[in-house]
């Protein structure tokens, strides 16, 4: 006689669900995709219309000019700002220093 677990009898079940849902899954994919192929022949410029303005928000976004390169040189540009400005206290500092040692060796 087999004994089966509350655990295994519900892992059961739970993979019969994902059977199932996957099987309607695929069917449903099936279906919009032969809805999609009836269109696309129907209306091809609508499809190329779309796939115009998916390739230039496309450029628009990720392009040499685009925004993520827009927001990548900004972050690099305030980055070496703070460098310079660190730099100039430093040479600020160091003038400083020096005369100081000039007005000392004066005197």
């Amino acid at each position: 006689m087999s004994h089966s677990s509350p655990e295994s009898a519900s892992e059961h079940i739970f993979q019969n669900i994902r059977r199932y849902l996957s099987k309607q899954v695929i069917r449903r994919l099936r279906i919009r995709f032969r809805l999609f192929a009836k269109d696309a022949v129907r209306a091809p410029l609508k499809y190329v219309r779309l796939a115009f303005i998916g390739l230039i928000l496309f450029y628009v976004m990720f392009g040499d000019y685009g925004i993520v390169s827009r927001i990548r040189l900004e972050v690099e540009r305030a980055r070496l700002q703070s460098e310079l400005d660190a730099e100039h206290r430093r040479t600020e500092q160091l003038n400083t220093q020096i005369q100081n040692a000039k007005s000392f060796g004066d005197h």
